[in-house]
């Protein structure tokens, strides 16, 4: 037993001697060292060295803006074949100055360097973009369809080639727009609530979620349907909607009595409702019903007895698109805004319909959208006017993504707004002065 004991030691022994001689004597890997990748230059001296840059361009390739787009596609395509950058998006092209033999434009653009790339144009944000790179392009035409790009200018001024741009209050103060914060309404525990002294004083309305939210209606009953009441000192009226019943509910003493009109039955299906008053006995009301997809029946309605009784006044026959916002500006001239027209091989456009007959007749007007907004300024709002000025804003629709999605565009006209004119860009977050 003793002597089995003593062989077993030496064996641990001998195989304590092997492993430790296994560890100081083979060889250990050395870790070889990582080779980092080489950094390269997208900067001046690397686009300097590409130029000029000469191209042939297409028999439909006759703007300024359309010839430098091809140039600089060319030119960015290039860095992009050597993999200093993985990709390049354009925000506009812009006409500076020039003739057709020899003309500079500007783009404005972003960059997504590669990640062993470093650039001069500007800092890498968090999503990898260098954004905002602003370039002069000076372009020489060699013969009829051959262009040259000279040479490039880099510029700091981000809104170059944007019209005006106006903030929201200006805008509101220019076109008479005068918010009444005093006037407004809460609702809270299924119950509507108006107040006409900013929250001092509270007043109940007597109607319930279901008629004021009825109809063809599933979006939020945290706030009122757009355009279904009008709230004032003088006037106060919600639509309501009970099965294929329309309602006007009223007050002309701040809620202190109530009256309730009928304004029309055998309704299937009420979806849009927009009421207004344009004098103390003249009013209206659009609305639209009986919705299958993308078409529905519109109609107009109007009183000239402060809202007592209602008679039909006409519709707009030459379309049955969904409307997104109707009004009049006063008895006779009146818009319906029937949202954006899709046309195969067409850019979206806005739809705006006018009536200066009260709303018997109503014939569309034309919303000329410059070129280099096209796709982005669809839905026409309603017009407002003042001193025979009006001002017709354009927005992006809700699925609009160019600079947040709610820069506006804004009109003039000066004829009733039989014609309108672009006049400059809203920008109602200040997005546009954070770029400078």
């Amino acid at each position: 037993m003793k002597l089995t004991q003593k062989r077993l030691g030496i064996i641990i022994v001998l195989f304590l001697i092997v492993v430790v001689s296994f560890m100081l004597f083979y060889p250990k890997n050395e870790e070889k060292p990582i080779e980092s990748l080489p950094i390269n230059e997208f900067g001046e001296n690397e686009v300097n060295q590409k130029l000029p840059l000469t191209l042939e361009v297409g028999e439909d390739d006759k703007k300024p803006e359309t010839i430098a787009y091809r140039l600089w596609f060319d030119l960015i395509q290039s860095f992009k074949d050597e993999g200093l950058i993985e990709n390049a998006y354009f925000k506009r092209f812009h006409f500076l100055e020039g003739d057709e033999n020899d003309f500079v434009v500007a783009v404005v653009y972003q960059v997504e360097p590669r990640e062993n790339t470093h650039t001069s144009f500007g800092e890498v944000n968090e999503e990898g973009l260098v954004d905002n790179i602003v370039w002069k392009l000076r372009i020489r035409k060699d013969s009829r369809l051959i262009y040259t790009l000279e040479s490039f200018e880099k510029s700091t001024d981000t809104l170059i080639g944007l019209p005006p741009v106006q903030d929201e209050e200006s805008y509101q103060k220019e076109a008479g727009i005068e918010p009444h914060e005093d006037f407004r309404y809460e609702i809270a525990n299924e119950m509507l609530k108006i107040t006409y002294d900013n929250g001092k004083g509270w007043v109940e309305v007597p109607a319930t979620m279901e008629e004021l939210f009825g109809g063809d209606y599933s979006g939020s009953k945290e706030d009122l349907i757009d355009g279904s009441y009008i709230i004032n000192p003088q006037k106060t009226a919600f639509v309501l909607v009970s099965g294929e019943e329309m309602y006007l509910l009223m007050t002309m003493d701040q809620g202190k009595t109530w009256n309730k009109v009928l304004i029309k039955d055998q309704l299937p299906s009420v979806r849009q409702r927009f009421i207004g008053f344009t004098s103390e006995k003249d009013g209206y009301l659009i609305f639209t019903c009986d919705r299958t997809m993308s078409f529905e029946a519109n109609f107009v309605m109007k009183t000239h007895d402060g809202g007592k009784t209602w008679e039909m006044a006409g519709l707009v026959e030459e379309t049955q698109r969904l409307v997104t916002s109707g009004g009049f500006i006063n008895d006779m001239l009146g818009f319906i805004s029937f949202g954006t027209v899709n046309v195969m091989d067409e850019p979206p456009r806005p739809s705006l319909y006018r009536t200066d007959d009260g709303g018997g007749n109503w014939e569309e007007v034309e919303v000329p959208i410059p070129d280099e907004y096209k796709e982005i300024f669809t839905i026409a709002e309603i017009p407002v006017f003042k001193d025979g000025h009006g001002t017709l804003i354009v927005n992006q629709g809700p699925n609009g993504d160019y600079l947040g999605g709610k820069v506006l565009a804004k009109y003039t006209s000066e004829d009733e707004g039989k014609t309108w004119v672009f006049s400059s860009l809203i920008d109602p977050n200040n997005v546009l002065g954070e770029e400078r």
